[in-house]
């Protein structure tokens, strides 16, 4: 099946860059003062964007302002300079108020990025270049034992001479066709809740939470796992969901055919970026924290005298897949 690179998906960069308003911290070393919180996702594409914020503590009023101007940044590949642009629009690939710059990566280029900002603490943060996601192959069918089961067999290689971590989610589509135009009437797409129960490397115990309150929950439908069970073996990752055929649907008259169609997206993530990842999970599941049962779970964060994320990544994805015919 083809498979292409692609720019970070919005998911990761619009998503995880507004949760940085979510910290652990301590009351008695916080003393009301503000951080630099910074998130960059460095391998994701060819574009590397660098978005910068003040943090707001407990003690502070206001609001977190995102796009954070007159900051000092200095980003390195291997210890040389990579001169960073700014931009105060939206461009393809690259948020509003943003420095970015073009840079193309190889697995196990180290990147180190340093800022300060007015008034804030200078920061630092150094993450490595994945490999590229080892996949060999992406297989639709009906699950032979339960024909209402959709399931996605996503098959790869693990490299045994490293630790590894990877990440998949699932986009679904549904494009619409008024009876007797050939044309798309229209079209929505959104990610995939997905069942893991048939695979082994996604179940995960979320322990008393688990006993007291149910199934564990995958932040953004984001399915992550490391190769601490599989290294260096072929594994076949299998994910499950409802099994919807193409059907009809009346409006105001009009008869329109419906069509579901799916996009595999797969991630191979650097040691930091699955560990954000896997803190982010924890407190979706930390029902027990928040109704002060037990302790909140802290967000992970290699920003040195900030909070943020700097992560290198690795992505593609699929092109669309028509659902399995009946």
């Amino acid at each position: 099946m083809m498979v292409k690179y692609i720019s970070f998906m919005i998911i990761l960069g619009v998503s995880l860059l507004f949760t940085s308003c979510v910290y652990h911290f301590d009351l008695d070393e916080a003393e009301g003062i503000p951080k630099l919180v910074v998130y960059s996702y460095p391998g994701s594409g060819d574009t590397t964007v660098v978005c910068f914020s003040r943090s707001l503590p407990v003690t502070g009023k206001g609001e977190i302002v995102s796009g954070l101007t007159g900051t000092d940044v200095r980003l390195e590949v291997n210890g040389t300079p990579v001169g960073l642009l700014w931009t105060d629009k939206a461009l393809p690939g690259v948020p509003a108020k943003s420095y970015y710059t073009v840079q193309r990566y190889e697995e196990g280029d180290r990147i180190r990025l340093t800022a300060s900002a007015e008034g804030l603490e200078t920061v630092s943060s150094v993450t490595t270049i994945p490999a590229p996601f080892p996949l060999n192959s992406v297989h639709m069918e009906r699950k032979p034992s339960d024909p209402g089961t959709l399931q996605f067999q996503i098959n790869f290689t693990d490299k045994a001479s490293t630790v590894n971590y990877y990440a998949v989610t699932v986009k679904e589509r549904t494009k619409y066709w008024r009876n007797g135009d050939s044309r798309v009437y229209y079209d929505e797409e959104y990610t995939a809740y997905m069942d893991w129960n048939d695979e082994p490397l996604l179940k995960v115990s979320a322990g008393l939470d688990e006993i007291l309150i149910g199934d564990y929950t995958y932040y953004e439908q984001l399915y992550i796992w490391s190769d601490e069970k599989i290294q260096g073996k072929n594994y076949t990752l299998r994910l499950n969901k409802t099994y919807i055929s193409d059907y009809e649907t009346s409006i105001q008259g009009e008869v329109y055919t419906n069509r579901k169609q799916y996009k595999v997206c797969l991630y191979s993530l650097s040691e930091e970026f699955y560990h954000y990842l896997k803190s982010m999970s924890e407190q979706v599941n930390n029902k027990l924290g928040e109704s002060e049962l037990a302790p909140v779970r802290p967000t992970y964060t290699n920003v040195e005298n900030g909070f943020g994320l700097v992560g290198g990544c690795r992505m593609m994805q699929t092109e669309w897949m028509d659902g399995v015919k009946e």
